[in-house]
């Protein structure tokens, strides 16, 4: 099935047997994006390093700007300072408790940003 990314409309009239079509008007349409995480272990021991990857899909046809990132670091584990890439470039984040947070400035029309990060696995209690 199909996305619909914009709503495409043409009026008519008829008269003395004819129809006259008016000209097409096109209203493109604001879609939420796609958010996808993965993550390259599916165990692993207290030491090891995990790298987390979130793909934000941009599935309309207009580019968003100001897409504001947030993920939390799972308890048992910390953010490892300079792991944090927005489409493989280091940026830094804005770390609150252990919320990481990023304004992506632009994600072009039917495009993905990509965002990854590190934690190393300390254990612990819940």
């Amino acid at each position: 099935m199909a996305i619909i990314t914009s709503i495409n409309n043409v009026a008519s009239a008829s008269f003395n047997g004819n129809t006259i079509e008016s000209n097409n008007v096109t209203t493109q349409l604001e879609l939420d994006p796609t958010v996808t995480k993965s993550v390259d272990k599916s165990t692993a021991a207290i030491g090891e390093v995990l790298t987390y990857s979130i793909e934000i899909a941009n599935i309309s046809e207009l580019a968003m700007s100001n897409v504001v990132f947030s993920d939390s670091v799972p308890v048992g584990s910390n953010y490892i300072t300079n792991s944090f890439t927005v489409n493989g470039e280091s940026v830094t984040p804005t770390v609150t408790g252990s919320t990481l947070s990023y304004n992506i400035q632009n994600i072009p029309a039917s495009s993905t940003a990509t965002v990854s990060f590190q934690a190393i696995v300390i254990g612990g209690e819940v």
